[in-house]
């Protein structure tokens, strides 16, 4: 299905970054935008063609899929969302200076920044929010404990004849306590749940190539892949490579 553009005057129409960022159409495309002059748009498109270079030829298969890649058993269970992970690769290569930008320029480890969907069953999204989620329930537990604790100590003498921050210091103990418990139990969840899932994207057959073309996750975690889980890919027609035959100069 080709999506009508409507610019007359954009220098990377129908280009493939055209094709990747408009794929929704002009109106959704961040290079759309007026502010955006023309040659940054082309050198844009350039900085793609080489993102794209190295990615594998079958990268859409991963959202596209109907079945659920992060299922430790093939096939896996229908997809029901998509987990959308930031991909990072070296290329093309990116200096900027060391202090605030400025001073001696130095290459950077990310030179391309995608977010790359891959299909995702139901189960897998439970299972992954329960471990991703629990430490972070674990705070506003620890908070309504350590609360409760705080009054409950506070008409003891020993409390109201303290100095002034021993409440606080209890208080702060009590989170930092029941914090680590839920960083203790969303381990124990991993391990648990790893004999059905994958928890991390490169423990996952079909993305040895993406690891073997030099790709790795932006800011990844040790115990699990950094994910996003959507009900949608970032943009409604997205995709690395484009079926839209038109060509610049194309209308």
């Amino acid at each position: 299905m080709e999506i009508e553009k409507i610019s007359r005057k954009c220098t990377v129409k129908h280009t493939p970054i055209c094709k990747f960022l408009g794929s929704d159409g002009c109106e959704k495309c961040s290079l759309y935008k007026s502010n955006v002059k023309e040659f940054e748009k082309v050198k844009t498109n350039e900085i793609w063609q080489v993102t794209q270079s190295n990615l594998p030829w079958d990268a859409d298969a991963f959202h596209e899929s109907d079945t659920c890649l992060f299922c430790k058993k093939r096939p896996g269970n229908p997809k029901a969302a998509y987990a959308v992970i930031d991909m990072a690769h070296p290329e093309p290569p990116y200096e900027k200076g060391m202090i605030f930008g400025l001073g001696k320029l130095q290459r950077e480890d990310v030179g391309s920044l995608i977010p790359f969907p891959i299909a995702i069953c139901k189960e897998c999204r439970r299972r992954y929010n329960w471990a991703e989620n629990f430490k972070f329930y674990s705070v506003m537990i620890g908070f309504v404990i350590g609360l409760l604790v705080v009054l409950a100590l506070s008409p003891l003498e020993v409390i109201r004849y303290s100095p002034e921050y021993i409440p606080m210091v209890i208080f702060l103990f009590i989170m930092a306590l029941v914090y680590a418990a839920g960083g203790w139990i969303s381990k124990k969840l991993i391990k648990k749940y790893s004999n059905e899932m994958y928890f991390r994207v490169f423990d996952i057959p079909e993305m040895r190539e993406m690891e073997e073309l030099g790709w790795f996750v932006y800011r990844d975690e040790q115990d699990k892949t950094r994910m996003l889980i959507s009900r949608k890919k970032p943009r409604e027609h997205f995709r690395f490579f484009s079926s839209d035959p038109r060509q610049p100069g194309d209308q």
